[in-house]
């Protein structure tokens, strides 16, 4: 199955609990091995990570050791955020960095890292940052390095660095990129895509019924987008991995879940996405182009005073 090939596992489900739709605390360990397990007996053999998500990293390194699996896995990971804030003019940087790769290594159990992310975006305005990166790839720690990007603003100056990976936020509700020259620039400079939240943390795919108070400002556009699928009756999972997946600019597409059976239903969402409506796209261009950021950025997302 092609799009199955542009999977990478999300893994801060591991390490932290997180999405709205996730009602539980984070998997044990024998769960955790479960969803990985289930991940790899599908061939998908990229898994993206962090030192933020709690311990995700160690989960994942005992996972690859006890499966004997080291140097069959691809592992994308990030520096931890904030961690040069006290640097501004860079010094430090290429022995923290290189300090950091190190560490994340020894947790993950194997000897390089396929990709390194800068998880704090303004670090791509410092050269002496993005030279650090390339020197952790000469020393053959890294084989590419880039940036988690939030804003347009970051991913158009990250698209004419010397980087490797760009990891953006896309789904139906954000399209914000496609109204700029990102993806034409990348493209142009041999940049790889990563398109992370292609559920919106769990907003696209949550019954209606339970969407949070903090939230109610989106029920206007989920009914409408609900009200599109049922008539067609297209599968809210099936609708936004579609979306995401088929997106010619998008190389890979990073996907978070809570359980083998979430996995299995995204995996089951797969063989429907070629059978969409023909209106589809057009239609999700036309009525969620121009979404305000208090909706797709979770980080807006004001949750109730206690």
């Amino acid at each position: 199955m092609i799009y199955k090939n542009k999977l990478i596992l999300g893994t801060v489900e591991l390490g932290l609990k997180y999405g709205l739709n996730n009602k539980l605390d984070k998997p044990n360990i024998k769960t955790a091995f479960s969803i990985l397990d289930t991940a790899w007996e599908n061939n998908i053999r990229t898994y993206d990570t962090a030192f933020a998500y709690g311990d995700a990293e160690d989960i994942l390194g005992k996972w690859i050791s006890s499966r004997k699996i080291e140097n069959k896995v691809s592992i994308i990971s990030k520096l931890k955020p904030h961690i040069l804030n006290d640097y501004p003019d860079g010094t430090k940087a290429e022995d923290i960095i290189i300090y950091e790769i190190k560490k994340s290594l020894k947790r993950l159990n194997i000897n390089t890292l396929d990709g390194y992310l800068l998880h704090t975006p303004h670090y791509i305005y410092n050269n002496h940052i993005i030279n650090s990166l390339k020197q952790a790839k000469n020393k053959r720690l890294i084989k590419n390095f880039g940036v988690s990007i939030y804003d347009e603003s970051e991913a158009l100056y990250a698209a004419n660095l010397p980087v490797d990976y760009i990891q953006i936020p896309y789904n139906i509700f954000d399209q914000r990129l496609d109204k700029t020259n990102f993806f034409k620039i990348a493209k142009k400079n041999n940049i790889t895509i990563f398109a992370r939240s292609p559920f919106l943390q769990g907003l696209l795919l949550i019954n209606k019924n339970k969407i949070p108070p903090y939230l109610n400002h989106t029920k206007p556009l989920l009914k409408k987008l609900d009200t599109y699928l049922n008539k067609h009756k297209l599968s809210k999972l099936t609708a936004t991995l579609a979306f995401t997946l088929k997106n010619k600019n998008v190389n890979y597409v990073v996907f978070g879940i809570n359980s083998t059976k979430e996995l299995e239903e995204n995996l089951e969402a797969l063989q429907n996405i070629d059978h969409l409506p023909a209106n589809f796209y057009s239609f999700i261009k036309k009525e969620f182009l121009e979404i305000e950021k208090t909706v797709i950025t979770p980080s807006l997302w004001k949750t109730p005073k206690k």
